[in-house]
């Protein structure tokens, strides 16, 4: 990905590392902004040596204050819908389904859109201080890229009905106790305990944390499409699936030896 101002990327050690970088606006997301996050995590998709990807933020107070109002403010409902949520979606949806596991690095306030992709983030390191929240409600708008949604299974629904519907803030620790993030930490301690799980991560097997990650999103909602993929691969690494293809291939009826001479399969629905 080409180098921009306000998205840096970086890869060392194993490590995507993206930074929020507008602090003037105090890394409001754009358009513009969600497209250059979305390149760069198509770049790093396709890289074997990728362990970890880190999303953090390069200002002092905030890591995200949400979406940029500036940008959003005067365009049509329609546009709305069509262009803005689309595209977060898109790029929040591509996070939460990397094969291998995402970090938010939270060492500053995340609001709104801000904490809607710190949301989508697998792991969540908060420096003490900060607050999240999604105030959404005293703009008359509405989180808009899944965060009710995702913040409900984590926090559950009436916590989540206290922060959409009321607009609340929570400290780091509080937000802690509510299960949204996962440790809180002193902030000049912070990116030293990222890194320290950023190696205990690498040192798993990437196969695992690929398939674990798809098997847990099975739980969420409208996970369907996760249990397709789950089972077309279960079934795609057969020897009757190699038989299959190779019997067409060469034009030849198939000699399909069944489950017993294969590795074994699960005998249930892995969500079981």
């Amino acid at each position: 990905m080409a180098q921009h101002h306000e998205i840096e990327l970086r890869v060392e050690q194993g490590i995507a590392r993206f930074t929020l970088n507008k602090p003037a606006t105090h890394n409001a997301l754009t358009l513009d902004m969600l497209r250059t996050l979305d390149e760069g995590l198509a770049q790093v998709e396709g890289l074997a040596e990728i362990r970890c990807i880190v999303i953090g933020s390069a200002s002092a107070r905030f890591f995200c204050s949400g979406a940029d109002i500036k940008e959003w403010g005067d365009i049509d409902p329609a546009e709305m819908g069509s262009r803005f949520i689309r595209a977060g979606n898109r790029v929040f949806r591509r996070i939460r389904e990397m094969d291998v596991p995402t970090l938010a690095v939270l060492s500053g306030h995340a609001l709104g859109g801000g904490l809607e992709l710190a949301l989508a983030c697998d792991f969540r390191y908060a420096a003490e201080g900060i607050k999240l929240g999604l105030p959404e409600a005293t703009l008359g708008a509405i989180p808009g890229w899944m965060g009710a949604q995702r913040l409900c299974a984590l926090a559950g629904a009436g916590r989540m009905h206290q922060l959409v519907m009321l607009g609340d803030t929570l400290d780091a620790q509080q937000a802690r106790a509510w299960g949204i993030v996962h440790e809180v930490v002193a902030k000049e301690q912070l990116e030293d305990h990222v890194q320290a799980i950023c190696a205990r991560l690498a040192a798993r097997s990437p196969a695992a944390l690929a398939v674990g990650k798809r098997l847990m999103r099975m739980i969420e909602p409208q996970a369907l499409d996760i249990a397709h993929e789950f089972a077309a691969s279960v079934c795609k690494g057969t020897a009757d699936a190699r038989e299959g293809v190779a019997a067409f291939r060469e034009k030849r009826p198939a000699d399909y030896r069944g489950v017993q001479d294969h590795a074994p399969l699960p005998h249930r629905h892995p969500a079981g």
